[in-house]
């Protein structure tokens, strides 16, 4: 009886220690990109808050203009746009969706007030948009990542304990736990949990980058954590104000942004309170390994990279209120 226990029990000491991520560190150790070329500039009655990059064409949203989206071509001409409305063809509070699209090409998605998805496919004469319902009960969340069965995104306020959703309309909401180490040491509050998420289906991979915290999670696409790696020897966590509450503005802004291409995924990361740092971007394989570290000369909001990994597209801000796009080679 006893070697049977015994048995079990090693059994499942195991079956557990097989299900434990992988933690590991890598050193803030980085190269320069070379010098950014301004691409063009836009006053302050723009304002460019989210980026896209598809074979032919360079994708913006604007929050500051009834001009809400916005397609480039190779010589930075405005080709195609789209109103800000509830019209067909118009686009309410649109974001790009994080996840690696399959179709490739001039193809890419938005979602759009919570509500739709909408693929858009950009050929000569009007763009092509392509919407349907999501549901009528999504949470308003970020980082929309799309593959052929699920929805994973960041609920905008956060949730307890936990990393990110996934969700389907038969099954509903299923909530990703985040690490049980960083769930010890951090505060009890679902904005300490916030980050950007990125998810490649062809790798069976989730990528969560945290803004409060210098961690990047690797999961599968059934939310089992794979690996935890810190970008830094001394963990960075967020400031505390009153009683479960983060201190927003004084806390160190980590990683800001995130994208994916078919090979790598790419963590735009800042470390300080008010954004006065250059920006740095940490590139990794899908199974995370880490590729390299990449120093910008100035602080970048958002980056897009193009699929074949030859150069990035940045968003940053200028001094007027205005935004410079910047590309650099990689």
């Amino acid at each position: 009886m006893k070697r049977i226990i015994y048995l079990a029990l090693s059994s499942c000491l195991l079956f557990s220690c097989n299900n434990l991520p992988k933690y590991n560190t890598i050193a803030p150790e980085d190269k320069p990109l070379d010098a950014g070329v301004i691409l063009f500039s836009k006053d302050s009655n723009s304002y460019f808050y989210d980026i896209r990059i598809t074979d032919d064409y360079l994708l913006l949203l604007d929050e500051s203009n009834d001009t809400v989206f916005r397609a480039y071509d190779a010589d930075n001409v405005l080709r195609f746009s789209a109103l800000k409305g509830a019209l067909a063809g118009q686009f309410v509070k649109p974001q790009f969706t994080k996840s690696v699209i399959k179709q490739g090409g001039n193809v890419s998605r938005i979602v759009d007030n919570d509500l739709y998805s909408s693929v858009i496919t950009l050929k000569s004469g009007d763009p092509l948009i392509e919407s349907t319902l999501i549901t009528n009960s999504l949470l308003s969340s970020k980082n929309y990542n799309i593959t052929d069965n699920e929805i994973y995104a960041i609920p905008l306020s956060g949730k307890k304990g936990y990393q990110f959703y996934i969700y389907n309309n038969q099954d509903g909401y299923y909530w990703v736990d985040t690490d049980s180490v960083l769930k010890s040491e951090i505060i009890d509050s679902p904005v300490a949990l916030l980050s950007n998420l990125c998810v490649n289906e062809d790798a069976n991979r989730v990528v969560s980058a945290m803004r409060f915290v210098n961690l990047v999670l690797f999961y599968d696409l059934e939310g089992s954590l794979t690996q935890v790696t810190s970008f830094g020897k001394s963990k960075i966590l967020p400031l505390q104000k009153g009683e479960n509450q983060v201190d927003v503005i004084n806390s160190t802004k980590c990683f800001i942004d995130i994208y994916g291409t078919p090979k790598y995924v790419y963590c735009l990361y800042n470390g300080a309170s008010d954004f006065s740092k250059v920006s740095t971007i940490v590139v990794f394989k899908w199974d995370g390994t880490h590729i390299s570290t990449l120093k910008s000369d100035r602080f970048l909001r958002n980056i897009a990279v193009d699929k074949d990994d030859n150069y990035v597209v940045a968003l940053a801000s200028r001094s007027d209120g205005g935004t410079d796009v910047v590309k650099y080679k990689l």
